[in-house]
């Protein structure tokens, strides 16, 4: 995106990307993108790039370019503020700030060993990640200049900006990657393409909240979806409520459910909450998670200022760390757990959705019976470890049953241990 002042004399700076669709073969769940270039290595392609934008503009030599040698996926180009861009041409004025004698130039970012020796610039390099990656380059220039820039980026780059042939090889040779296409696009163009992806994927609602709170909009945009999930965006910060089932089905939004549906109606809020939470997150948008309450329910109901509710969640404390544990009974006593009863609620598409954990004494008796729920995907394996080590410290027995499938109460609309009758296996 562009900075672009008033005062035509300022400095301003306009980004684009190139963009490198991955083979889908060559990506896997564990695969990361490859790591920065060096010096070298990223002059020598940008030799190619620069040749490729100077024809596709007009002319670029009145321009200053910054061209950092690293692949980055969507994630980490759209953020809130598009903070890598913005780094990328601060560190370009840093070397030129006397606009009056601007003197473009040409600045290669390459990496030794560790990376870029900033911080800000250094790819994630997260497992998984593609099958697009890009490789962004900022011009900057006054700001006249720009203006007239972007328009022409904006108009021309993706429809027709054709990379060489000398540019594909140059790729190919420095990141190792089968790369199927390349393109270059600007910042609009990636958002457009996204923005198409997630409507055709159902998910435009997800689009709204992302576009509102890169673009640093001032008013608050509330989203309530199909599965009655409720996310309320204000700046870069979402608001979201965060049910357990016993909540959800007994005053949330699953209160009007038949008992037989609760199971259903559950798994379906669940997966729309946690795929809005992971990509809210992903994409830099800080997700703040208020635990539901019946008085909060009324309030959310009763009040339609958008103004007004996320002030009232702001006020509301929210869940922090990677867990909840939902304290059902608890029995007033020192005695040991002898006994630890675990049921894997969980869904074949989901995976766990909660563990229901029942402990006994050493005669039988109920100690305590809890619901463990993993708020992030880290989560599962924080709780797992916990109550592991719980068992170890006692000297407790442990049986973790799979019904594969949640076990509730359909009378008293809660969830509830297993027992030999609920097991698939």
């Amino acid at each position: 995106m562009a900075i672009i002042p008033d005062k035509p004399t300022e400095i301003s700076h306009y980004a684009g990307l190139l963009m490198l669709e991955i083979d889908a073969e060559y990506i896997c769940a564990t695969s990361v993108p490859p790591e920065p270039l060096s010096v070298s290595t990223t002059a020598a392609l940008a030799v190619n790039l620069v040749k490729d934008l100077d024809t596709i503009l007009n002319g670029i030599e009145h321009l200053g370019l910054i061209i950092p040698g690293a692949l980055y996926d969507q994630t980490e180009i759209l953020q809130p503020g598009f903070p890598l861009i913005n780094t990328l041409a601060t560190l370009y004025q840093k070397s030129s700030t006397d606009c009056i004698d601007f003197k473009p130039q040409l600045i290669i970012l390459g990496a030794d060993q560790s990376g870029f020796p900033i911080t800000a610039i250094n790819p994630l390099r997260r497992p998984g990640s593609g099958p697009l990656l890009l490789l962004p380059f900022c011009f900057i220039g006054k700001s006249k200049d720009i203006v007239n820039l972007a328009i022409t980026m904006e108009n021309i780059l993706l429809q027709s900006g054709r990379v060489s042939q000398e540019t594909c090889d140059s790729v190919h040779l420095a990141f190792n990657l089968k790369v199927l296409n390349l393109s270059f696009a600007t910042i609009k163009d990636l958002c457009a393409l996204l923005k198409v992806h997630l409507e055709s994927a159902g998910l435009l609602q997800l689009w709204n909240l992302l576009e509102h709170c890169w673009t640093e909009r001032t008013f608050v945009l509330s989203v309530s979806l199909d599965d009655k999930n409720r996310f309320f965006a204000d700046k870069n910060n979402i608001h979201t409520i965060f049910y357990t089932f016993d909540d959800w089905a007994q005053f949330g939004p699953g209160k009007h459910l038949s008992e037989v549906n609760l199971g259903t109606g559950y798994r379906n809020w669940m997966r729309t909450q946690r795929q809005y939470t992971l990509a809210l997150g992903m994409y830099g948008l800080h997700v703040r998670l208020v635990l539901a309450n019946p008085e909060l329910e009324v309030n959310l109901m009763s009040i339609e200022d958008d103004k007004l509710v996320v002030k009232m969640l702001q006020e509301t404390p929210c869940l922090s760390g990677d867990f909840l544990v939902e304290s059902i009974f608890q029995k007033d006593t020192e005695d040991l757990e002898k006994k630890l009863l675990i049921t894997n609620q969980a869904d074949i598409e989901l995976g766990t959705l909660a563990y229901t954990v029942a402990t006994t004494d050493a005669r039988g008796m109920l100690l305590r019976l809890e619901n463990h729920y993993p708020l992030c995907p880290r989560g599962l394996n924080i709780v797992i470890d916990r109550l592991i080590q719980r068992c170890n410290e006692q000297h407790a027995e442990r049986l973790v049953l799979h019904p594969g499938r949640l076990v509730y109460s359909e009378g008293g609309r809660n969830l509830l241990s297993a027992n030999s009758h609920d097991l698939l296996t």
